[in-house]
């Protein structure tokens, strides 16, 4: 596990500067602080920040190259299978000088050229220099676990595992102001787009090809063709399938030379991932849990449960609505974007608690996209009733002024057809929200309508199944985003067992009825998985990862002063907003009014990514230790 960066430059008479290598490999020292290493060669720079997790010893430094010197490799990850792998290269004469991934993926390249990533089972981005073809070859794993952001300036590439590092490269960061509205509705900037002008992410089940300048970007795995491939071979027994599955790849991604545990929330994900890894390890398993003093937001004792009925070795960490704010500059400087998720600050402080006893943690990410867990795509499975509630829910929300989550549903069926209910199903606001601040939304996002395409493809007249298919290529990123900065932040690897590609795959070639039943959620989960688990875990409500937030901003005084100021704040002052309107809505939410919570929630985290990036010297990581 590492972060990578490099530049590539046509001109080869003008050599990167190894002082501008050396700001961007330690402009990340958080992602490795056990080892950083660098090559320059005309027209090429590649640099490694090293997390040790599999061979502790200089044998695992980066960059690594063939004995030949003729193929250069930095990488962020892990090769899971890496081990079934490297047979078939020693009967082909490959000899291994480590006991390393890295020199597995290595020499797969030298033998099977891009090819080679179809045979791997991991989260990976890579980068390898060829220097006979003078060719860079960039690969990003297939659900994107891992990060990879690259610009041209000029004659040269620069890439990168964060996007703070392009900037330690010289690159002046400009905020791309047309990415507004899908910040304030879907809280992430989805595709290959980031908030910051002229950066590029390379896209989940892609690579890409440089050559004397000549970019070629290929989509080496697409869920929608695996999954058709599949259907004919689908288990007939489910759960048995999944629980063996899923097994599997709790196994697998116990590897590692280090210390490991898990992060426990008190859930029905998590707590899956921590039986299956206290059935594999014994007792004595680690285990991380944030606690919250208000008790419908506290999972804690939930957690209790699972750790007693396994015997894990539990570590708690209650934050005080102070410490969170204290932390929000930080964890937005760590997530180079406007936060989009509201635990993001909790995951950082749970993975720096966890590094002084574990370096590799196993957590719950992934599932609801994966089984179709969130409540928000229930209404999905009935599309012919959707109709028939519009006009019912209408004149309800006129004359008895429903609240909650019956509100939210009366707007989503105000948005229209049922295309625009998957299109928008993510959303926290909605387009027609913007309207209390003053923006007029343009409804338009392409990269989203494009895969909902894709799923209206794969799923005709099924929307439940597109949503789920549409969050896993938009929605799901920014989680993996947000897990991998936190994380990392702490110099702590995560790893996500319900993204094995196995599970990605097969799930999504199963029926719909294999995956719901009933009003029960995740009904596969809990059939392959369900008996390991205590009843209170198995029949709770979901809770997800709940922050108080609302609470926060109105009782809190710096975080309540900030929303106030919001409309004489950067970037807000300066965007397309009417300053009365917003004012307006925010005193309705001082007062009670809860409608434009997340909203307003948004907007604060964007001023405050604006000034961590944009206005003056940002924070620096504090690196765990």
């Amino acid at each position: 596990m590492c972060g990578i960066c490099g530049v590539i430059s046509t001109l080869e008479r003008e050599p990167v500067s190894e002082a501008t290598l050396l700001r961007m490999r330690d402009a990340m020292v958080h992602r490795g602080p056990d080892d950083g290493g660098h090559y320059l060669a005309p027209g090429i720079a590649l640099g490694s920040r090293r997390l040790a997790i599999q061979d502790l010893s200089e044998h695992g430094h980066m960059p690594m190259s063939t004995p030949d010197g003729r193929y250069w490799i930095v990488y962020n990850g892990e090769a899971y299978n890496f081990r079934e792998l490297r047979p078939r290269l020693e009967a082909r004469g490959y000899q291994f000088r480590s006991d390393s991934d890295t020199e597995v993926l290595l020499y797969l390249y030298a033998d099977e050229g891009p090819a080679m990533l179809e045979r791997l089972n991991g989260m990976f981005a890579i980068a390898i220099w060829d220097t006979r073809e003078r060719t860079l070859f960039l690969a990003r794993d297939r659900v994107g676990v891992k990060p990879l952001y690259y610009t041209q300036q000029g004659e040269s590439l620069y890439f990168a595992s964060e996007e703070k590092v392009l900037f330690a490269a010289g690159v002046r960061p400009e905020f791309d102001t047309s990415t507004w509205e899908e910040m304030l509705c879907f809280r992430f900037v989805s595709g290959e787009t980031t908030p910051f002008a002229g950066v590029k992410r390379l896209l989940p089940g892609h690579y890409m090809l440089w050559r004397q300048g000549d970019v070629t970007i290929r989509r080496w795995w697409n869920l929608g063709d695996r999954a058709r491939e599949l259907r004919e071979q689908a288990p007939t027994q489910a759960s048995d399938w999944f629980r063996e599955t899923f097994d599997s790849s709790v196994s697998l991604r116990r590897i590692s030379d280090v210390p490991l545990g898990v992060l426990l929330s008190g859930g029905l994900d998590s707590g899956s991932v921590a039986a299956a890894l206290a059935l594999q390890a014994g007792s004595g398993v680690a285990s991380f849990t944030v606690r919250f003093k208000e008790p419908e937001y506290d999972e804690g004792p939930l957690a209790r449960q699972i750790v007693d009925r396994y015997r894990l070795d539990p570590h708690e960490l209650t934050l005080s609505a102070e410490q969170l704010f204290d932390g929000l500059a930080q964890a937005t400087w760590l997530n180079d974007e406007p936060l989009a998720h509201g635990n993001d600050p909790h995951i950082w402080r749970i993975s720096e608690y966890a590094k002084p006893r574990v370096t590799v943690l196993l957590s719950g990410e992934g599932s609801d996209e994966l089984l179709g867990g969130y409540v928000r795509y229930q209404p999905l499975r009935y599309p012919g009733l959707l109709h028939l509630a519009r006009p019912t829910l209408s004149l309800a929300a006129r004359t008895l002024g429903i609240r909650g989550r019956l509100q939210k549903f009366q707007r989503f069926l105000a948005l229209g057809g049922v295309d625009r209910m998957v299109l928008f199903n993510s959303c926290d606001a909605l387009p027609a929200d913007l309207a209390a601040i003053g923006m007029r939304p343009t409804g338009l996002h392409p990269f989203r309508e494009r895969v909902l395409k894709e799923a209206q493809a794969l799923y005709p007249n099924e929307p439940f199944r597109q949503a789920m298919y549409c969050d896993q290529h938009t929605f799901l990123q920014s989680l993996l985003d947000r897990n991998d900065r936190m994380t990392m932040g702490a110099s702590i690897e995560c790893r996500v067992p319900f993204l094995d590609y196995r599970l990605v795959e097969g799930v999504a070639a199963l029926p719909t009825a294999a995956l719901v039943h009933g009003r029960r959620s995740k009904y596969l989960l809990r059939s392959a998985c369900g008996a390991r688990l205590p009843d209170d875990v198995i029949h709770g409500r979901k809770w997800g990862f709940g922050v108080p937030w609302a609470h926060y901003m109105r009782n809190m005084p710096t975080m309540r002063d900030a929303v106030l100021a919001l409309p004489e704040t950067a970037p807000v002052c300066d965007g397309p907003f009417d300053a009365g309107k917003l004012r307006k809505t925010i005193a309705a939410f001082m007062t009670g009014e809860d409608r434009h919570q997340l909203l307003i929630r948004q907007l604060l985290l964007i001023a405050m990514w604006h000034r961590a990036f944009f206005c003056g010297a940002p924070p620096q990581p504090v690196l765990a230790r």
